[in-house]
């Protein structure tokens, strides 16, 4: 039987997770911290950090702190995502804390800081997520078949 931290060793293999430098550094009941450390490659033609990057890394921590709350009794797929960008990122490390707000039995809502490598609050989101369960549903089967062919993609 899988834990959480099984889980989080899976997802660091995410080929979408390693195209843009993310790692989870950590995830419990509630909260998850994720990282990516910026190359080239995450940067738009102004040379600045493309929004579309820090809103993965928000939605990704979000996700996790969502997977660390529901126990892997459900599956969390977002539903709405809105996020501000505060300031502009042109190098160095983006750090992405999420916090659950709300968790009812098929809702999760959570906030979002995206900092950079010096404290400064960068991104600001709010992320919603369904919760897909059910009692037809086993969801530790199913997220260990989602990591299970991300494992075979980079295979």
């Amino acid at each position: 039987m899988d834990t959480i931290q099984d889980l989080v060793k899976r997802g660091e293999t995410c080929p979408y997770y390693t195209l843009l430098n993310m790692k989870i550094e950590e995830v419990k009941d509630g909260y998850a911290r994720l990282t990516m450390n910026l190359e080239n490659k995450h940067l738009q033609f102004l040379r600045t950090v493309h929004g579309g990057a820090i809103a993965s890394l928000a939605d990704s921590a979000a996700a996790w702190a969502t997977l660390g709350s529901a126990g892997l009794k459900a599956v969390p797929v977002t539903v709405e995502m809105k996020i501000n960008f505060l300031a502009p990122v042109e190098s160095g490390c983006l750090t992405a804390e999420a916090r659950i707000v709300h968790k009812g039995k098929t809702i999760s809502v959570s906030d979002v800081e995206v900092k950079d490598g010096k404290g400064r609050l960068v991104a600001k989101s709010l992320v919603t997520y369904y919760l897909r369960s059910n009692h037809n549903y086993d969801a530790r089967a199913n997220l260990q078949k989602i990591f299970s062919r991300n494992s075979d993609i980079t295979s």
